[in-house]
């Protein structure tokens, strides 16, 4: 067969399917495409999201003068008695190379995967952003930010543990230890950002994002395998995360409902979102509050990157999935 076969506007109703079907059936799709074909293809699958769910390539809308502006602010804390993490690496632990043992294991490592404030349960390193970019931004906040965003290492620890930087804004990676580290990034829609950070590397090297994220991305050290921490490249400026008291707070809202997600690297499913599609009405010069609760069940998934499972919730919101065949290359 030759030419170009597409199919398109595929919809599937998949609600009340697991994330494990809807895989399977992606690729039995794949493999009908292939049956009977006896010269080479290339096959492309594209999960296209439903109108007005969040796209991996934020489309900003045309502007419009809001209202006014307002403020979200809140606090997110853990129900409970949050399970006490061990270190990820020991003082002294003698199973690190020597060079390494005196950076590395000078002091226990943290695991950083779920931290609780002790005196009020507050929940640290949770993201709260707008689903979309508005297109009603407030003016001031229209362009992403001049000022560098730094991403530091120290004690063989990525500092912040998770950083969000606009697309645009300079983001350069530094290193506060006496030896190298490698700071690998996993993103979906960017170039991957893959290099040794030298020594005591304090002028910064840049790390540059040109386009947001359909979510947070994992961050790795392949010379440290338990160093971990997160970036979220976003395309609009209504995005904080939670410090150590689990409070957060975002300024310059344009006046109306708006959709937010919350995001931690424990959460449920392929997405890791506590919360999803949370509407939140902001009023003129007022603040709205949003407080939230969650248990020990909420973060009971291992940390993980949430690539694949974004075209599953790109499914599950009624949206399309678009196979396009072609002839390979002779």
């Amino acid at each position: 067969m030759r030419g170009e076969l597409k199919i398109e506007k595929c919809k599937l109703k998949i609600e009340n399917l697991c994330q494990r079907v809807a895989l399977s059936s992606l690729a039995l799709c794949a493999l009908c495409l292939f049956a009977g074909c006896p010269q080479a293809q290339v096959v492309t699958v594209t999960m296209k999201a439903a109108g007005g769910a969040a796209e991996t390539a934020s489309t900003e809308e045309t502007p419009t003068e809001a209202e006014g502006y307002g403020t979200l602010t809140g606090t997110i804390t853990f129900e409970g008695a949050p399970k006490e993490l061990p270190p990820l690496v020991a003082q002294g632990d003698p199973s690190l190379k020597p060079e390494d043992t005196k950076v590395c294991a000078a002091a226990p490592v943290p695991d950083e995967s779920l931290v609780v404030n002790s005196s009020n349960k507050g929940i640290a390193n949770v993201i709260i952003f707008l689903e979309k970019r508005p297109g009603n931004i407030k003016p001031d906040l229209a362009k992403p930010p001049t000022d560098p965003v730094y991403f530091d290492q120290k004690g063989c620890r990525f500092l912040p543990h998770v950083l969000v930087v606009q697309t645009g804004q300079p983001l350069l990676v530094i290193s506060d230890d006496p030896i190298p580290h490698n700071t690998h990034t996993y993103p979906s829609r960017n170039s991957s950002f893959n290099k040794v950070i030298s020594a005591n590397e304090r002028t910064g090297v840049p790390c540059d994002y040109k386009k947001p994220e359909a979510g947070p991305i994992s961050v790795k050290c392949d010379l440290h395998t338990w160093m971990k921490g997160y970036h979220f490249p976003v395309d609009h400026p209504y995005v904080a995360v939670t410090d150590k008291d689990g409070k957060f707070k975002i300024e310059g809202l344009p006046a109306g409902k708006h959709s937010f997600n919350v995001w931690h690297e424990r959460g449920p499913g392929g997405s890791q979102l506590l919360k999803r599609k949370m509407q939140i009405a902001i009023e003129v010069d007022k603040e709205a509050t949003s407080d939230m609760t969650f248990g020990p069940t909420s973060f009971a998934a291992a940390p993980k990157s949430s690539s694949r499972a974004i075209a599953y919730e790109r499914l599950l919101d009624g949206g399309e999935l678009v196979v396009t065949r072609t002839e390979a290359p002779r």
